[in-house]
């Protein structure tokens, strides 16, 4: 069997075959899924009804409580916890502070303690004009912290506002891991027929951590990261400089080792197409650039540059 030369994506081909959204029902089922398990209690926290002490017996009995809550004031779990951290910071939560807690720590916290309870659910529920915030904390994020003034609102409503929440959180996260199932799935249709391994972690040619490293993170003769955007973000300039150093690494091991591993980056989403400078250099400084609609450059890349003492069966090229 022979598989032609593999090649790299010019420019000009990796920009017109960006897909700009990455369209998959599975993922917004799994979204919709998810809002449906936690709006099912949503009909019995209805505002302007519920007192404080029902406020808090409703945070402590289900989990779903503080992300329902946090949707309803329109406030991100990523500020909600930052002013935990201010709370603990200066002694309105007992135990001090030394590192910050995740949402996670937070509402299991909430279940166990019920002090940590009825002190969390008190600041979401009229915290507003709380003596203590009103010095240490802006208003913007003062002025959310008043669940009990919200208006009566549909459930529909309130159910597209936690539905919201969670893409926010979640969204992109959970099409960046099926995006690399579909790497992965190309990546075990290679091994079937050539015996070829894959694997992901750190490695130590490049000394960060690998979407795949071809045949293992040990002896990695390709690797591959992969980064989709649909926006524009500070991890996305993080990601590019681990990428391009990278590559360098790679190189510079080629160069000391007479080797001939290789460096591939996957870059897809319309949030790439929002920094073109940056799209290019991407393209530029990488051994093979591909996309979703070019992942069938895969194998030959695959079959040039790993040695045949990894590979099953002997293909040429």
């Amino acid at each position: 069997m022979r598989v032609t030369e593999p090649r790299k994506l010019s420019f000009s081909e990796a920009w017109n075959t960006t897909t700009e959204f990455f369209v998959d029902d599975t993922v917004e089922k799994e979204i919709d899924q998810e809002v449906t398990e936690m709006t099912s209690s949503i009909e019995t926290l209805t505002a302007k009804s519920v007192s404080l002490d029902e406020f808090v017996k409703f945070t402590k009995e289900n989990p779903a409580s503080l992300e329902i809550a946090l949707a309803d004031i329109t406030l991100s779990q990523e500020k909600f916890k930052r002013i935990v951290t201010l709370l603990r910071r200066k002694g309105m939560v007992s135990g001090g502070f030394d590192t910050e807690w995740s949402p996670e720590k937070i509402k299991k916290k909430i279940q166990e303690d019920t002090n940590f309870a009825n002190q969390i659910t008190s600041i979401l529920y009229c915290g507003k004009d709380d003596p203590l915030l009103v010095k240490h904390l802006p208003k913007y994020y003062r002025e959310k912290l008043n669940w009990r003034q919200i208006g009566p609102e549909s459930a529909e409503k309130r159910i597209l506002k936690l539905k919201e929440s969670i893409y926010r959180k979640k969204y992109a996260n959970i099409k960046g891991s099926k995006i690399e199932q579909i790497i992965g799935k190309q990546l075990e249709a290679i091994k079937k027929r050539h015996g070829i391994n894959y694997a992901k972690g750190r490695s130590r040619i490049v000394d960060v951590t690998v979407d795949w490293a071809i045949p293992g993170v040990d002896d990695p003769w390709v690797i591959i990261m992969v980064s989709y955007q649909e926006t524009t973000s500070s991890g996305q300039s993080t990601k590019q400089r681990d990428m391009l150093n990278a590559y360098q690494n790679i190189c510079r091991s080629n160069s000391r080792n007479q080797e001939n591993r290789a460096f591939v980056n996957f870059i897809d989403g319309v949030g790439w197409l929002a920094r073109k400078a940056d799209f290019q250099r991407l393209v530029d400084e990488c051994h093979y650039f591909i996309n979703l609609r070019n992942l069938d450059l895969l194998e030959s890349i695959l079959l040039k540059h790993v040695p045949k003492r990894y590979k099953k069966h002997k293909v040429d090229i």
